[in-house]
């Protein structure tokens, strides 16, 4: 190779070099717009928000600051304020993201199976908080009962079955899941039914069950597994108080509802 050839070489080579280098920092560039640094205040955001939370609870939040907060503990060093209009924009509201599948909400970027994880903690937490709550209280009416089992059913996007037993003075004693399904009936055990009252000491029994993203209103099949259990119970010396039907945020009550003298 003559010297000509050397420095035409040479010069091939820096410049191959120089299209890397510059390859790499266009690169870089774009992984940067893509990729968003933290803002130099997102510290101290996360930290008014919490104070805010602290000194008011969540009085005068937006559901997007609800899910903004929670995710403060599962995504680090991101603007989740972003991430919480995603979730709200995607499943329509907050219960909507509450109610959501994990797999589902990690189609949002930037949530990650931890942030679903807790996103869906909150609602069994809830059932779990009253459940505890509730305890050797006493429900005489419809009113207490529905606002008793309600907390049971927040989140629940498929159907459950619910059973209570009270003692003689209308004390809670438990609540039993009895089904969960795509229907109310596909799974209702009346032999787990029994076990619970018999194991219990149930004097009374009250039924619930949900219409997810339907009517509260008494179906024909409602009706007659009612008559079904009613006539269970009643053999067993246990009186049936009511059964009630959560539909979205409306309930009913099958005794006031009077339907064809169940309780009669």
């Amino acid at each position: 190779m003559g010297f000509d050839e050397d420095i035409t070489a040479l010069a091939d080579d820096e410049l191959s070099r120089a299209v890397a280098e510059k390859g790499e920092q266009i690169a870089e560039e774009k992984a940067d717009v893509s990729e968003p640094k933290p803002r130099k205040d997102a510290k101290g955001h996360r930290q008014r928000v919490k104070e805010r939370f602290l000194a008011t609870g969540l009085e005068g939040f937006a559901p997007h600051e609800m899910i903004e907060l929670l995710l403060f503990y599962a995504i680090p060093m991101r603007d989740t304020k972003k991430t919480a209009h995603e979730l709200l924009d995607r499943f329509g509201s907050l219960s909507g993201v509450l109610s959501a599948e994990v797999s589902e909400l990690t189609k949002i970027p930037y949530v990650t199976e931890s942030a679903a994880v807790l996103l869906k903690l909150i609602p069994p937490l809830i059932t779990a908080y009253y459940a505890d709550e509730s305890k050797g209280t006493s429900y005489s009416d419809t009113t207490s009962l529905a606002a008793m089992f309600r907390p049971y059913f927040v989140g629940a996007n498929t159907n459950k079955f619910l059973l209570a037993c009270f003692d003689h003075k209308l004390h809670l004693i438990s609540i039993a899941e009895i089904s969960r399904g795509t229907s109310a009936y596909t799974s209702i055990e009346m032999r787990k039914i029994l076990s619970e009252v018999l194991n219990s000491g149930c004097a009374m029994a009250a039924l619930a069950h949900n219409h997810p993203g339907g009517s509260a209103s008494p179906s024909k099949e409602d009706v007659a597994v009612t008559r079904r259990i009613n006539e269970l119970l009643s053999a067993v010396d246990v009186k049936l108080m009511d059964h009630i039907i959560v539909g979205g945020s409306r309930t009913y009550s099958m005794r006031d509802g009077g339907d064809l003298g169940i309780f009669d």
